[in-house]
């Protein structure tokens, strides 16, 4: 019964938190706390001790970094400079603007940051240009998802700490990383491609508006410069250990480097050199996503804890087909991720309960998750969820903006149900 109550509790905690315009997270460490303590009988230091502090650094350090590179201009001028160098090309600006997306997320950010300021620059190029909005929501939302799981980034950390939870480590984890975080870049593209060609993206039309950007100014170019290092300083030596695996040194270097530590040297640096306002650097932490994803990780760590986990797999493996297992654990994610986030939420909620339904339906690890991670990232566009509310955000004319709330809708629920067709026909494995 216990079991019932607290998978129960997830979805209350979704419920009341969107209702009530709640973090989710708060709710769900309430939760934690009320099962973990007066119904498992768990120390209260225990409970504490389920909060993901990997996870915290790690989305705390690199957002706090590169939100000097926000509050100095720096990666909005790279973005502004590249459109300007593809006014010629107008038909490339979609998939250049997708790309930028993509690169910045991919840098360490992750979604969140790319959702609020790639947005407005988006939504207002799409209007100089006649992009339509559909295509704008997939090059803010779908390119930032899939930036998010570059090896350094927000969602494939994410990934892993669930994957950590659930028992996964050592080699077999980085090589189910690997292939969950190819299977959700490629289902990205594979959207994108598909709503570039129905909304014809390569019918825009460059007018004279798009002026040439400012120069890079000393600071600008200092923080570049700090990203490029850190960047080369993450994939050089991992890559000469390939060549060098007998050298004690680079092996200890390699095994040393963390984006968050790595991002926190770097911060360091940025702060001496004054490349930009520490006070409002801070901002662009999005504790709320911190507080979301922590906080659900609390409250599935306590469902563990008492069994809710395998109880629920169990269910799925004794009763559904292989087939039946991938679609449904899809669809049910991308239900879920309609009005809540798939990296605070639905991840966590359903990533640990993949071992057992793997052994019982002889359905491959990276396939499920995959499956959970599509499937909820599709839904992401939802006016509802984090991408689509902050790109709806990014569109300022009122009309405009009832309009693609309820394109948005639409695309949502079609999404969801292309994720659900690369699922079954075996395009994510």
């Amino acid at each position: 019964m216990t079991s019932y109550l607290i998978i129960l509790s997830i979805f209350i905690s979704v419920a009341i938190g969107y209702k009530c315009k709640i973090n989710v997270g708060i709710i769900a460490m309430a939760f934690a706390y009320i099962f973990g303590c007066f119904v498992l009988g768990l120390k209260s230091s225990a409970v504490i001790a389920m909060w993901p502090t990997s996870l915290f650094y790690f989305i705390l350090m690199v957002s706090f970094f590169y939100g000097i590179a926000m509050t100095n201009g720096t990666l909005m001028l790279i973005a502004e400079n590249a459109i300007y160098l593809c006014r010629n090309r107008a038909w490339f600006i979609p998939i250049l603007l997708w790309l930028i997306s993509f690169g910045i997320s991919g840098l360490g950010p992750g979604p969140v940051t790319v959702f609020a300021f790639m947005a407005p620059l988006v939504m207002a190029t799409a209007d100089k240009i006649g992009m339509n909005k559909i295509i704008g929501t997939i090059c803010v939302v779908g390119a930032g998802v899939a930036g998010g799981y570059t090896p350094i980034s927000l969602c494939y950390a994410t990934v892993r700490n669930c994957l950590v939870t659930a028992g996964y480590e050592g080699e077999a984890l980085i090589a189910d990383l690997n292939k969950i975080a190819f299977n959700n870049i490629l289902a990205q593209v594979l959207i994108f491609i598909v709503i570039y060609l129905i909304f014809k993206g390569w019918t825009v039309q460059v007018s004279k508006e798009i002026k040439r950007p400012e120069p890079f100014t000393k600071k600008q170019v200092q923080t570049l410069a700090l990203i490029v290092i850190g960047l080369a300083v993450m994939i050089i030596f991992p890559l000469i250990k390939n060549f060098m695996p007998d050298s004690a040194f680079i092996a200890a270097v390699s095994k040393g480097l963390e984006p968050s530590l790595v991002s926190t040297v770097l911060l360091v640096i940025a702060l001496m050199l004054k490349l930009g306002d520490q006070k409002k650097a801070l901002n662009f932490v999005p504790f709320s996503t911190i507080i979301l994803v922590c906080g659900v990780g609390m409250l599935v760590s306590v469902a563990t804890q008492a069994g809710a986990v395998d109880m629920f797999s169990s269910w799925i493996g004794d009763n559904l087909s292989a087939t039946a297992a991938k679609l449904v654990i899809a669809l049910v994610a991308g239900c879920m991720s309609f009005f809540s986030s798939t990296l605070g939420v639905v991840g966590p909620a359903l990533i640990p309960m993949i071992p057992n339904i793997a052994g019982a339906t002889g359905v491959s690890v990276t396939a499920l998750v995959s499956g959970i991670m599509i499937g909820g990232h599709f839904a992401g566009v939802s006016p509802f969820s984090t991408g689509g509310a902050m790109t709806l955000a990014g569109e300022n004319n009122e009309e405009a903006k009832n309009k693609l709330f309820i394109q948005l809708m639409v695309l949502s629920i079609a999404s969801i149900l292309f994720a659900s067709v690369l699922v079954f026909i075996g395009v994510v494995r």
